[in-house]
């Protein structure tokens, strides 16, 4: 599919996990086969897994007018995920990118993992900025917000947005879309030592210290 044909614009949702870009082109389009936004038919395509595992990855996403790299969790695991999807993007395709954290409605917290062990824990965001103590190592760290964390490990430029919305939110999924159609007009963080036993845990509630 070619990446723009007449006023149609091919945008491509990109995930680890396949149903979370249904999801997302499901809010886009309404379960049409397009949506129109900014006076321009949008064709919404999903990529998700591995794109080392999957031989048209490189294809699709040069295709693409626009892309949305859609994130869940920021645990060591899932980023890695996310690190290889965003590491095999074009550099050359002129396709505006955005990156959008989904949340399940009224979620006030988030998953990530103690820099120092690899714990997966749960933030409050009403605790970013506090120190934090992981219950398993018991190290204490100061506790990042979800946007800044995750553009620091994916040590984006400035010029991608990164956006949050609510799982099935159509105006939010809208919005992002709209932006990066009128963009078009117009080193990463070492991750530590981890122990797999540890990851295989349930995620814990980060402590907080009252020191």
């Amino acid at each position: 599919m070619a990446a723009q044909t007449n006023n149609s614009v091919h945008a491509l949702a990109l995930s680890i996990h396949q149903e979370m870009g249904e999801q997302f082109a499901k809010a886009l389009t309404g379960g049409q086969p397009h949506a129109t936004i900014g006076g321009q038919q949008v064709v919404v395509d999903v990529l998700s897994g591995d794109p080392r595992l999957n031989a048209g990855w490189d294809e699709a996403t040069n295709q693409a007018g626009i892309m949305l790299l859609l994130v869940r969790f920021l645990d060591v695991i899932s980023l890695d995920k996310v690190k290889a999807i965003y590491r095999r993007l074009p550099t050359d395709s002129g396709a505006p990118l955005a990156v959008m954290i989904v949340r399940e409605q009224g979620e006030s917290d988030f998953k990530m993992s103690c820099p120092v062990c690899g714990q997966k824990l749960w933030v409050r965001d009403s605790d970013v900025g506090k120190k934090g103590r992981c219950p398993n190592c018991k190290k204490a760290f100061n506790l990042p917000d979800q946007v800044g964390h995750l553009r620091a490990q994916l040590a984006l430029p400035d010029s991608v947005p990164v956006l949050r919305m609510a799982s099935g939110d159509a105006a939010a999924a809208k919005e992002a879309v709209e932006k990066l159609l009128q963009s078009a007009k117009g080193g990463l963080i070492d991750a530590p030592d981890i122990d797999q036993e540890v990851l295989k845990q349930s995620t814990m509630r980060v402590n907080i210290n009252n020191d």
